[in-house]
């Protein structure tokens, strides 16, 4: 195949229409179903937006007499506001004339749609699990860097850490400012093309007054596939559940909350769920294996005690105790 400017011209035009679906597909956290509370800054002035916080809901006024007052300070929302700031998520790849040539139109349309969206879906996703599990963007390094609370093994129990989050759907607040671009440059004194794709979007801990995290919980496990002790099982899962129940954290419209786990501790709870090998008291094999590898089918586990479940590369992995 050889190329031309109009070749070029219609792989960045593809590339262009293209990005933000492939993004879409590949991205998990900037899911509504996730997080309910997005924010879209596109055209806004500034980088920066306040999201409001309640305390937790109090009782209403009881055995109220004629002509007393309805408002008082016991039933004062008592609000507050954390800030949600917007970054640049990138990446680039390079196109020789040659590829064009020797690679065809589709296949090199593809790997550059491929490279581009899961490269800026990936920093998204690593950013918001930053900050779900810590308040920042900053990778999380060590387990005690976290400011939420583990319902998992302690780090005294375990070699390294895999860290599932368990949320409710208003436990974090997400905004885009830009949404996927693409732009292209001739380089033409080295025959190539380079394209760069950009995102610039956001995270931020909601949760009550005063409690950016409250809404958030981890499960701390042993790290990595084929660990025998300390890993994940429906128990850990289910007093992250309670606890976030407790407070009164909203659920999704069927009464749900989301787990985002790692590969390691998804075969975990796959064994307790089949029934083979079963780790622990909240195994359900026992009670309908058809129904247990059913779920199993589905992409993942789905649903178990209260919990929606989806699987993450991006959930920090091995992280050092300390």
């Amino acid at each position: 195949m050889s190329t031309s400017t109009s070749n070029i011209n219609e792989l960045y035009s593809d590339v262009v229409a293209d990005l933000i679906a492939y993004y879409d597909n590949a991205v998990l956290l900037p899911n509504p179903q996730l997080i309910v509370n997005n924010y879209n800054l596109t055209g806004a002035v500034g980088n920066t937006m306040k999201i409001p916080r309640t305390n937790s809901w109090p009782a209403g006024n009881t055995s109220v007499s004629d002509n007393s007052d309805l408002i008082n300070a016991g039933f004062d929302l008592n609000t507050d506001s954390v800030s949600l700031s917007v970054t640049k998520k990138s990446a680039g790849t390079t196109i020789s004339e040659e590829s064009l040539e020797d690679g065809g139109f589709d296949i090199v349309r593809n790997a550059v749609l491929t490279r581009l969206s899961g490269a800026i879906a990936k920093s998204t996703d690593v950013a918001g699990i930053s900050i779900a599990l810590s308040g920042t963007e900053s990778a999380l390094t060590e387990m005690e860097d976290r400011n939420v609370v583990n319902d998992g093994f302690a780090n005294t129990a375990l070699t390294t850490a895999d860290m599932a989050i368990i949320m409710s759907p208003e436990a974090l607040g997400y905004s885009v400012k830009r949404e996927p671009t693409v732009k292209m440059f001739n380089d033409i004194q080295n025959d190539n093309h380079d394209m760069v794709a950009t995102v610039r979007n956001g995270f931020a801990q909601i949760g009550q007054n005063g409690a950016s995290g409250s809404f958030i919980r981890c499960v701390a496990t042993e790290g990595g596939i084929g660990a025998t002790g300390n890993i994940a099982s429906l128990d850990n899962f289910s007093t992250s559940v309670s606890s976030l129940r407790s407070l009164n954290a909203p659920t999704d419209l069927t009464g749900f909350y989301y787990a985002v786990v790692t590969p390691a501790q998804e075969l975990a709870l796959a064994k307790e769920l089949n029934g083979v090998g079963g780790i622990a008291s909240g195994s359900i094999g026992s009670v309908s294996q058809d129904l247990a590898n059913d779920a199993l089918l589905q992409s993942l586990i789905t649903q178990a005690i209260g919990l929606r479940f989806a699987r993450s590369n991006n959930i920090p992995t091995g992280i050092a105790l300390s």
